[in-house]
């Protein structure tokens, strides 16, 4: 079998899948009270949020939100069709979010695809795609933006519009619906959506966005059409599918003929936020993303990015770390990452990765780069990356030969990329990664001998050194993109790639590598969705109809389902394969970013007849790169003993009683552990970090609290480099966002267990507003306290089984407006204050689940008679 996707996540419940609706009830039209628009998050803390895997995702709250009056304001709803752990990980993202809400006359607030689990609640209970600030239906927007990274969310899009109760063609939608956009770089080859999206914008977004919703803002009330229009008229980089037909010629005179990406000349200081998002679940990037050039000046020939990114546009250094400053002060991030196409590629790399790294270590914080080219990468550069914590290194060879990788623009030899390795291990780096394509034009077993080849001699460099050393091999098939020389060329079939990828495994047999590879099928798919014309959104609405969604993921990707779209839709899947005519029109060529078509032409013609002459690095230049710099030193160097000190280290430990509130009810408790790690940070206390390779602050919480609940006796103990004081807990308590309080602190001088180990007894709180009769209540509490056992149902992670939840709940108190109970946590037994709703359910106007119960104490019972609060304990 073909491999599994490379992106994936926790497996959802088997269920999940099969629990979207059928295809005959998919396409409808949410019908919700005027009221329930303006009590939808009463109606998702009842019925949504309580019932769905990750509510974090949706129930917004974040730190750097922005919420603001919709009245007299154009509202922007910025969609992104994939998880939110993704989208929220996309820096593009967040530039414009604070660009849009910078302008008083809009608002911005965000939406991401809901995962299947959640759909199916929602059509269930009929609820609409809402935003995560207002929870404000996105029906009731005035424009919703697509950011489109691929092909492959082609179906999560449609699912959004269906969910928002939009028609899904746009000549279907009327005045009273929002203008539908699409942007990002998945719609440079637009036509696949083009019946789905009212307007394209293709480019920069900094100053075409902004500019189209000030348009639909003075032209607020009017219809539809005028306004496309108007921005038709004056947008540059602005395309608008109605205005053209199937082949792509305008039947209009205000139309372009051609579309020119707009273009951003210059990266102000001003697109990039102060105070950035910073998410209250675990997202894919859990770092820092800093911008520091956009463009790439290699011109790979299999690279989308390089063309419709094009000129390179390099930040000043400066900006980059006054960026930096301000946004790590802002979000206690304990890893900055520098972006780019090709980050090794920015003119000034050394000298901004050494200010940087030395800037970030008074913050604890680490430096990454993303993939790096060999050749480009220096000693100082590799000290600068590993000064805080040990990273790992990352290079894209692409082929495993000097000829294919000469031929599709790589132009380093083996040499670059032996010598690289061996500084990197030189460096104290111990774990390195490595990324190839399979099926590029004009490969041959040879090629494919080479990544064989390449890999087992950076397994023996590797060996020449103490230590573990991890080599990671990632195969990726090859799929030719819109906007290149290779756009014309023939993507294999899949079979035929997957064969490529088993022959590289086979022959690749070393220790402490790690092979990997990306699914050729979903290759297959992404080849035929992007050279795909106007009439393959048949065939991508046929998918969604049938259930398919989030096929980059793959736990959620159903090719059998796609089969049966493409055989409906009349798509000949072996066709769409094959290579392409020079003198065939291109369903992208209106669109206009980078080279001209005829330019890529000449580009692929003449690299398939003359190989530009190669000169391998001899050792007496590879030797000279390293001998730059005289004071760069391989390896770790001696081991610096610390001065001699008659004084001994002051640090002290200390407990904190604090609390959430409804706004982070809906983080895990690893999630919450993060957060309150992010604002020690913030904070710049003198916390105490663990030794090795990758230090950790020393810190120990108390029993977890359920997701969905809030609290006031949640505990930490802090372990500080110095002596604890008052100042420091308010410095906590101002680097905290809003709805996290810190109580109190007390300083623990003697050696004690671990507060999970040593509390025993939680107090909870319930809102008697939850059922309609207090009496019947009172009578079931005392009901259930004179039993002797009662047995539950309690599921577990993989299974279900019966406990006596009775012997741990020691007191049920019904008083004037809350219940209390005090049950048992830990080793010794425990209940969940639901298992024991589940007793008291009668009258009760919610399912136990939707119940908000407060956590009021944490104690330590010594015996019968003696309970401790924790902070005592």
């Amino acid at each position: 079998m073909p491999s599994p996707i490379s992106r994936s996540t926790n497996t959802l419940p088997s269920t999940a899948q099969s629990a979207i609706v059928p295809a005959n009830r998919l396409l409808f039209v949410f019908r919700y009270p005027k009221h329930i628009r303006h009590h939808m998050r009463t109606l998702l803390e009842h019925s949504f949020f309580p019932f769905v895997i990750k509510p974090g995702r949706y129930a917004g709250g974040e730190i750097g939100q922005i919420v603001k009056d919709p009245e007299g304001r154009t509202k922007y709803l910025h969609a992104y069709p994939d998880k939110y752990e993704l989208g929220q990980s996309y820096v593009g993202l967040q530039t414009l979010y604070h660009l849009v809400n910078e302008d008083d006359r809009f608002l911005c607030e965000r939406v991401f695809a809901v995962d299947v689990d959640a759909e199916s609640v929602m059509r269930e209970k009929n609820i609409p795609l809402f935003a995560l600030e207002s929870s404000r239906p996105a029906r009731d927007f005035d424009a919703i933006g697509f950011t489109l990274v691929d092909e492959i969310v082609s179906t999560n899009v449609l699912a959004m519009l269906d969910l928002a109760g939009l028609p899904l063609r746009s000549v279907q939608r009327t005045d009273e619906h929002p203008i539908v956009m699409a942007g990002g770089p998945g719609v440079f080859a637009p036509e696949p959506l083009a019946p789905f999206i009212d307007l394209f914008f293709i480019g920069d977004g900094e100053i075409g966005l902004p500019q189209m919703l000030g348009i639909l803002h003075e032209m607020k009330g009017a219809p539809r059409r005028e306004k496309l229009e108007r921005i038709c008229r004056e947008v540059e980089g602005v395309y608008i599918p109605a205005f053209y037909d199937e082949q792509r010629k305008q039947i209009v005179d205000f139309a372009p003929e051609r579309v020119t990406a707009r273009l951003v000349s210059e990266l102000k200081q001003e697109y990039y936020p102060r105070q950035p998002l910073v998410p209250l679940v675990e997202i894919a990037h859990e770092h820092l993303g800093i911008e520091i050039m956009r463009g790439c000046p290699q011109g790979c020939r299999f690279c989308m990015a390089g063309p419709i990114y094009k000129p390179v546009r390099p930040r000043p250094i400066n900006d980059i770390m006054q960026q930096v400053q301000q946004q790590l002060d802002a979000t206690g991030y304990s890893e900055v990452t520098l972006l780019s196409l090709s980050s090794s590629d920015y003119p000034e790399i050394e000298e901004l990765a050494t200010r940087m790294s030395k800037r970030l270590e008074t913050y604890g914080a680490s430096l990454s780069l993303p993939s790096l080219r060999p050749g480009t990468i220096s000693p100082r550069l590799l000290e600068a990356v590993n000064r805080v914590r040990t990273s790992n290194l990352t290079i894209a060879p692409e082929a495993g030969t000097e000829r294919l990788r000469l031929f599709i623009r790589k132009d380093f030899p083996d040499q670059a990329i032996l010598d690289t390795v061996k500084m990197a291990f030189d460096k104290g780096i111990n774990s390195i990664k490595l990324y190839f394509m399979v099926g590029l034009p004009t490969e041959t077993q040879e090629d494919l001998l080479g990544i064989v080849e390449l890999c087992r001699t950076i397994h023996g460099i590797a060996r020449d050194f103490s230590g573990k050393r991890n080599i990671t091999v990632t195969l990726s098939p090859f799929v030719p993109k819109p906007h290149t020389p290779f756009q014309w060329d023939e993507a294999l079939p899949e079979k035929e790639l997957f064969e490529r990828i088993q022959f590289v495994r086979r022959k690749m047999r070393t220790s402490h590598t790690t092979i990997r590879h990306n699914s050729t099928i979903l290759a297959q798919l992404t080849a035929i969705i992007s050279r795909g014309d106007r009439s393959m959104a048949d065939t991508i609405e046929a998918a969604f109809r049938k259930g398919c969604r989030f096929d980059a993921w793959s736990e959620h990707f159903q090719w059998e389902k796609w089969q049966e779209a493409f055989a409906e839709t009349g798509v000949d899947i072996e066709a769409s394969l094959r290579a392409i005519g020079f003198d065939r029109a291109l369903p992208w060529d209106h669109i206009h970013k980078g080279p001209s078509k005829d330019h890529l032409r000449e580009e692929r013609q003449r690299t398939s007849l003359k190989l530009k002459e190669y000169v391998p690095f001899d050792d007496a230049e590879t030797t000279s790169q390293y001998e730059t710099d005289p004071n760069a030193a391989f390896g770790r160097g001696k081991k610096k003993l610390a001065a001699r000190t008659l004084v001994q280290p002051t640090k002290s430990k200390v407990r904190i009683r604090w609390g959430r509130t409804e706004r982070f009810k809906y983080m895990s408790h690893l999630d919450t552990l993060r957060m309150i790690e992010r604002s020690i940070r913030r904070a710049r206390i003198p916390v105490a970090y663990s030794q090795g390779f990758n230090p950790t602050m020393k810190l120990s919480f108390g029993p977890p609290l359920t997701v969905g609940y809030t609290s006031e006796a949640e505990l930490v103990e802090i372990t500080m480099d110095q002596a604890f004081s008052a100042p420091t807990l308010e410095q906590l308590r101002r680097a905290m966002p809003p709805g996290i309080e810190m109580f109190e602190a007390r300083v623990i001088h003697a050696k004690s267990a671990s507060l999970s180990s040593i509390l025993n007894r939680a107090r909870y709180t319930i809102d008697l507003s939850h059922w309609s009769d207090i009496e019947a209540l009172r009578a079931q509490a005392e009901g259930l306290l004179a039993k002797e056992s009662v047995i539950s149902r309690r599921k577990g992670k993989d299974s279900e089984k019966e406990v006596d939840i009775r012997p741990p709940i020691y007191e049920l108190t019904v008083g004037d407006s809350q219940l209390a109970m005090l049950l048992g946590i830990g080793e010794g037994g425990y209940v969940r204050p639901n298992e024991v709703l589940e007793q008291l359910r009668e009258g009760l106007a919610v399912p136990p689940e939707g119940v908000t119960c407060h956590r009021a104490g944490l104690y330590r019972v010594v015996d019968e008679e003696t309970m401790v609060d924790g902070m005592q304990a």
